[in-house]
């Protein structure tokens, strides 16, 4: 969309209200040149309308909600994630967003301060951003086109919160996964935030190392791995002069999991936990199949969460684990075990008898599901659920499943 014209005229308008729930593809072929209608900027905000829908009720629901281009919505965060973020910062008097982005983490960590600063280097989105703010009713905010080391630097108000997501893309377009190749660098920027701030909070793809975090920002005192319905979303660590003074093993580790009714599940632990804790095994599977939430499984705790909640696991090298007792609150999902078998053939012949698709999955198992389907001669989908992985003995096993919850 053109900087100098970010708003939409009222053809265009209803054009987006008309076919907001058309296929854009489908859409831009059979879109007709009309004077004064902008096309592109009509697919656009169709798009924009679509992929909001299933990032923020709020924001898809708003009326006069402009959207940028594709790259900047597919790195936004959610709704349920930006309000998470406020949970955690807890309001006061100054929020500093350093790495504004599309803005929907400010807009829902900006009205529990009483003053907000956006900062983007990027001017059309501080445009989109200004306007889509208004738009939904914050108060109290300043918009500013920047750089962001540039502005801690010349900030002389000491702040409540400073929120920075660095981009995690290289010039090329590729994905990156160590803090040293984001932009901007929050290792050079890490003692001014510190200074200048009582927290800051950094948000991360889930696919950054945790270890490695710990050893390049001295000053974490919280790591926050963050799932929506089962999926893992962003790596949170949290900064302050405290943790600058706290051993790297008594760091809390917050496995969070939040439902799409905006339940949150969290498992806490520190790495010393995870040391600790004795881990039985159990030779057969049990009554009950336990599959931890992805955000347990990013965080490491495979071993605390096992003496946690009394269950054992299957194997060193596999995360799933058993019990003969229900255990009702396990953060994850939890199995009925009806029959299982080795892998032989007539064995899986007399398990898998007159079942015609079921849901498969491996853990610790050298066949990919893929693979294994077609093996199987089994479909995807139905009420069954086959697990293909390995025991404790190093003995190949299916189970057979039906969930629970």
């Amino acid at each position: 969309m053109a900087n100098e014209d970010i708003n939409l005229s009222e053809q265009e308008s209803n054009l987006v209200l008309q076919n907001s729930s058309r296929n854009v593809a489908d859409l831009a072929l059979q879109l007709k040149p009309q004077d004064g209608v902008r096309t592109d900027v009509v697919l656009q905000q169709i798009e924009g309308i679509q992929r909001m829908k299933s990032k923020s009720e709020t924001w898809s629901t708003t009326p006069g909600i402009i959207y940028p281009k594709h790259i900047s919505l597919e790195q936004a965060s959610s709704e349920y994630t930006g309000q998470y973020k406020a949970r955690i910062c807890r309001g006061g008097k100054r929020l500093v967003d350093l790495t504004g982005g599309m803005g929907i983490d400010f807009s829902f960590m900006s009205p529990i301060f009483e003053k907000s600063v956006y900062v983007e280097q990027n001017e059309e989105l501080t445009k989109l951003a200004e306007h889509n703010f208004q738009s939904l009713g914050l108060k109290n905010f300043e918009v500013v086109h920047g750089d962001a080391e540039e502005y801690i630097s010349n900030m002389t108000e000491h702040v409540d919160c400073i929120m920075i997501d660095p981009a995690r893309r290289s010039e090329s377009g590729r994905k990156t996964v160590l803090l040293g190749d984001c932009t901007p660098d929050i290792r050079r920027m890490h003692d001014i935030m510190i200074e200048k701030s009582d927290m800051v909070i950094v948000k991360l793809s889930p696919m950054f190392d945790i270890s490695e975090a710990l050893e390049q920002l001295p000053s974490i005192c919280e790591i926050h791995v963050l799932s929506v319905a089962g999926e893992c979303k962003e790596l949170l660590l949290v900064l302050n002069r405290d943790g600058m003074n706290l051993p790297r093993n008594l760091i809390k580790v917050k496995a969070v999991n939040i439902d799409k009714d905006s339940n949150i599940q969290m498992f806490i632990f520190t790495p010393t936990d995870e040391r600790n804790s004795l881990c039985k095994y159990s030779i057969t599977p049990k009554t009950y199949l336990y599959e931890p939430n992805a955000s347990i499984l990013k965080s490491g705790a495979f071993r605390t969460v096992a003496q946690r909640f009394s269950i054992s696991k299957l194997h060193a090298n596999t995360h799933l684990y058993t019990s003969d007792d229900l255990i009702e609150d396990f953060p994850g999902k939890v199995y009925e075990v009806t029959s299982w078998s080795t892998f032989a053939p007539y064995d899986l012949h007399i398990l898998l008898r007159n079942v015609k698709k079921a849901n498969i999955k491996t853990r610790n198992f050298p066949m990919s599901v893929e693979r294994l389907r077609a093996k199987l001669k089994i479909g995807d989908g139905g009420d069954i659920y086959i697990f293909a992985t390995t025991l404790s003995d190093g003995k190949k096993v299916i189970l057979r499943c039906k969930k629970v919850y």
